[in-house]
């Protein structure tokens, strides 16, 4: 891995799981202290990460993590899930067996972790990544599953600065259920819609979570 890319995946890991929260900000001096790379590949981590709209860049310090509003973190999730519906559409049209069989083996997964007596968050993230990516890969469209899975990112990031991940995990099971069942039966409006349904879900309990903190503020 070439230090940009480990300086990118150090600060999108802390963002994801809350190390970072809403507006820190943090030196470019200190990340070349922890990973050892110089200012130039620093840079070119922070700048992608910039693009991505994690952060913005404070020339001649660091970097400040975005403070988005309501409104913004609303209409993300709309993108968001107008891709992830698209994508169930197309997996419900191109399908194979074989990846039915891998959507139903995570999905399986993901019901014994939620069956559980104390269910991980963390490990509730991963699988529910694992699952959505078994989704995407249906859809054999690698250049729409790249866009998405950058969008997962900022999921992540907007779930862990709000709600938490253990919010979600009633839901998720029977939700990913009303997907995977859509496709399997090749019905692609069933399977856009219940995959609208259920990134619209995640986005009004990060919307109360977030409208609590600010409550608290």
């Amino acid at each position: 891995m070439s230090k940009s890319n480990e300086v990118y995946q150090l600060v999108i890991n802390r963002l994801v799981n809350a190390h970072y929260r809403f507006g820190d900000r943090f030196l470019v001096k200190e990340l070349g202290e922890e990973t050892g790379a110089s200012r130039q590949p620093i840079m070119s981590a922070l700048n992608r990460l910039s693009v991505e709209g994690f952060v913005q860049i404070i020339p001649q310090v660091g970097c400040q993590v975005i403070d988005p509003s309501a409104s913004e973190i609303g209409d993300f999730f709309k993108l968001f899930q107008r891709a992830e519906g698209l994508l169930a559409e197309l997996a419900a049209q191109r399908r194979t067996t074989e990846d039915i069989d891998n959507a139903l083996s995570v999905q399986q997964r993901l019901r014994r972790l939620a069956e559980s007596d104390r269910p991980s968050a963390k490990e509730y993230a991963r699988l529910n990544r694992e699952f959505h990516h078994a989704i995407h890969l249906m859809a054999h469209s690698p250049l729409l599953d790249r866009k998405q899975q950058n969008n997962f990112n900022m999921s992540d990031f907007f779930i862990t600065q709000s709600v938490g991940f253990n919010a979600l995990i009633p839901d998720a099971v029977a939700e990913h259920d009303k997907i995977i069942d859509a496709v399997q039966n090749e019905r692609p409006e069933r399977a856009r819609l219940e995959a609208e349904s259920h990134i619209a879900g995640i986005a009004d309990a990060v919307l109360a979570g977030f409208n609590l903190d600010i409550a608290a503020e």
